[in-house]
């Protein structure tokens, strides 16, 4: 494990160079950089108050809660969507790295749902987003494999959107299926009710590009990807450096920078922040 010095940059700028094709895999790790961070406690002072109020202090901690009623739980999603996906339409940090793969044959699969990579020019036929999407919405049962975009079911929530306490205050906001009418919910991998199916054309234009790629060098990209779901991006991007022949895998995180698999001299890891990474390997 390394942390970032220019030597480190100068290599890591050769290799995108002179690689064939780029496989960025993207984790939460990434979107902390970007500036939306989940543990940031000043940041939901300022956007959560009305939950404040109610004991919590980051947004972490309302990931996967539980204890509430539809009309809180719909409350604070819809402020958590304005802000981590409505209000976020461009991000320097993305655009600075679409800016080093464009002109290369890349894809990105990412963990992440926040639509940064299509919201900052990456070609959405080039991402594979396995965990979901917070513009969707589905079926809870579900009843159909169709997703909706989300925003017009919270748009139909403003008139029983109280913004000071930050809950719905009556049940006829609560999203409903089109279809069958029972509860919804965003688009997101949380347990065996998400619409996987939604994402097989995403998988198998990952599955045709890495095939295409068996005999060119190619260069891997991992920023940010940790251990909540090791199995959607980290371990995945392992693999493929040892399955690839002419593969280099660069693994970009503060705190586990390092591999799982012996990887040999088929990776760099870099202990650095992602921001100042990509700053550095942006410089001409």
């Amino acid at each position: 494990m390394q942390s970032l010095n220019q030597q480190l940059a100068v290599k890591v700028k050769a290799l995108l160079n002179e690689c064939d094709a780029v496989l960025i895999g993207a984790g939460a790790g990434l979107t902390s950089a970007a500036g939306i961070d989940y543990w940031d406690e000043q940041a939901f002072a300022r956007i959560f108050p009305g939950w404040i109020k109610r004991g919590f202090t980051a947004q972490y901690q309302l990931m996967g809660y539980s204890h509430w009623s539809q009309e809180e739980q719909w409350g604070y999603y819809k402020t958590h969507l304005d802000y981590v996906y409505f209000s976020q339409q461009s991000n320097p940090l993305y655009q600075s790295l679409y800016q080093l793969v464009k002109d290369k044959d890349y894809f990105v699969m990412t963990s992440n749902v926040d639509g940064h990579f299509y919201k900052n020019g990456f070609d959405k036929s080039r991402i594979y987003a396995p965990q979901g999407d917070y513009g969707l919405i589905q079926c809870t049962q579900p009843c159909t494999k169709q997703v909706w975009e989300i925003k017009p079911f919270l748009d139909q929530m403003h008139p029983y959107y109280d913004a000071r306490e930050q809950i719905l205050t009556s049940a006829l906001g609560i999203p409903k299926c089109p279809v069958c009418g029972s509860d919804m919910f965003i688009h997101v991998r949380i347990d065996a009710s998400f619409i996987d199916d939604v994402h097989e054309l995403e998988r198998q234009a990952l599955f045709d590009w890495l095939a295409a790629q068996e005999r060119k060098r190619v260069l891997l990209i991992d920023l940010g990807s940790g251990f909540n779901t090791p199995t959607v991006i980290r371990l995945p991007m392992e693999k493929l450096t040892i399955t690839l022949a002419d593969a280099t895998l660069v693994r970009v995180n503060l705190d586990h920078a390092n591999t799982t698999l012996d990887l040999g001299n088929k990776v760099i890891s870099v202990q650095s922040d992602i921001a100042e990474f990509i700053k550095n390997i942006s410089i001409e």
